[in-house]
């Protein structure tokens, strides 16, 4: 056998192999409380139940405000237990994270690499079972499928729609187009629906811009003219969350990633500590 096919089944093994121990690992954690997580569970199953509505009531505790296609993508998911999902999801998460700041660091280094990955909003992300990391992976796929990511969560990725390649304006235009013809040939006009259901989050505490709106507007479209004029998908994403009038702390991990992807180590872990101090005087406040 030849030296670089066996480097390569090691390799291959140690991934599959990390894969599986994170998944166990959150498998087994006395977490079990990811309540945004059961919201898109329990949305996938209703939206194959033929008698229930994906937008009119809450789900656990929350409405869903997203496509019903994310929903349709998790339907596959809900034959496993709830919290194996979130496990599942909460793995991906990680394992994208990382695979972001590879992509906007050619040499992040475990500085970087454990900054994104022990962040606020990381660990908002996971406690919560939020999917903004697996939305803004869309930048690892192919430009025309990211106006998809850029509705599906418009507050962590919209900015992508402004960074499309003059030679991929006609794919994503149509295969966007198809996704939504799909979906309100299945669904209805389910746009309809998310606009005139209730949304509490808006103005709930967790809301960053709650009171704020729309002042935090023009650093978004500050970020997405640089973003735009230097061809750099990083200020795309980090001006996506200023744009919408609803951020969570979750929102701010694209921001987050791109801002290590420029720092140095040293710059790097003396906004993290600056960060959770903040973190820990709102709790304590």
């Amino acid at each position: 056998m030849h030296l670089s096919k066996l480097s390569f089944n090691r390799g291959t093994l140690l991934v599959v192999l990390a894969a599986v121990l994170m998944v166990l690992a959150f498998w087994l954690s006395p977490w079990e409380d990811a309540d945004d997580w059961e919201t898109f569970y329990y949305a996938a199953r209703r939206l194959v139940a033929a008698d229930q509505s994906l937008y009119d009531t809450m789900i656990t505790e929350n409405y869903y405000s997203n496509p019903p296609w994310l929903a349709a993508a998790i339907v596959p998911v809900t034959v496993l237990p709830p919290k194996f999902g979130w496990a599942l999801l909460s793995a991906a998460t990680l394992a994208i994270a990382l695979l972001l700041l590879r992509r906007w660091a050619a040499s992040p280094g475990i500085v970087r690499m454990v900054a994104v990955l022990a962040s606020p909003p990381m660990m908002y992300i996971l406690l919560h079972g939020q999917i903004d990391v697996v939305i803004i992976g869309a930048v690892l796929l192919p430009a025309w499928v990211w106006p998809v990511a850029a509705i599906t969560k418009p507050q962590v990725a919209i900015g992508l729609l402004f960074g499309i390649p003059r030679r991929h304006w006609l794919r994503a235009a149509l295969f966007t187009g198809a996704l939504l013809a799909v979906s309100f040939l299945l669904w209805g006009f389910w746009p309809a629906e998310v606009i005139r259901q209730p949304k509490p989050f808006v103005g709930a505490g967790h809301n960053l811009w709650a009171g704020l709106w729309p002042f935090q507007v023009p650093m978004g479209v500050l970020l997405l003219a640089l973003g735009v004029s230097r061809k750099d998908e990083r200020f795309l994403i980090a001006g996506s969350p200023f744009l919408s009038p609803y951020a969570a702390l979750s929102t701010l991990i694209g921001p987050w990633i791109a801002a290590v992807s420029f720092l140095k180590p040293w710059q790097t872990l003396l906004v993290l500590a600056s960060w959770w101090g903040a973190v820990v005087y709102r709790l304590l406040a």
